[in-house]
This record gives C-alpha cells, sequence and structure tokens, in this order.
C-alpha cells in the first residue's frame, strides 16, 4: 500500500517504530478520555497487531497518520 499525502497529512501503514509513541498516547487518560479506558502498553501493541493483520487479509485497514 502507497502512502496517502495532502498538504497537511500523510496517511500509511503502521511501522514499528509507531508502537511506543502510540502506547504512551494511548495510556494518556485526557487522550483517552471518550474511550472505555487507557491502554497498556500490551493492549496498544495488541491493537496495533490487529490492524496489521487486517491489513494483510483484506488489503486496507486503519491508517497511521
Amino acid at each position: 500500500m502507497n502512502p496517502i499525502a495532502t498538504e497537511r497529512l500523510r496517511l500509511r501503514r503502521w511501522r514499528d517504530a509507531d508502537r511506543e509513541p502510540f502506547a504512551a498516547m494511548s495510556a494518556d487518560p485526557a487522550v483517552m478520555e471518550f474511550f472505555p479506558a487507557p491502554l497498556s502498553p500490551e493492549e496498544a501493541n495488541a491493537f496495533i497487531d490487529r490492524i496489521e493483520a487486517h491489513w494483510d487479509a483484506h488489503g486496507f485497514g486503519n491508517y497511521a497518520l
């Protein structure tokens, strides 16, 4: 999948380098205010794993932004 780019945004598949920042963001109560609960690092990694598995199986999925 090729990245999609606009003047302000770049959408692409997830990378291993995204895992640590995503886990930190997902653990922040302010960021997760409207979600059921903040995510642990393991839950954040499992979420990315599910996204990537969906991409592999179906050819589309959630983008990293």
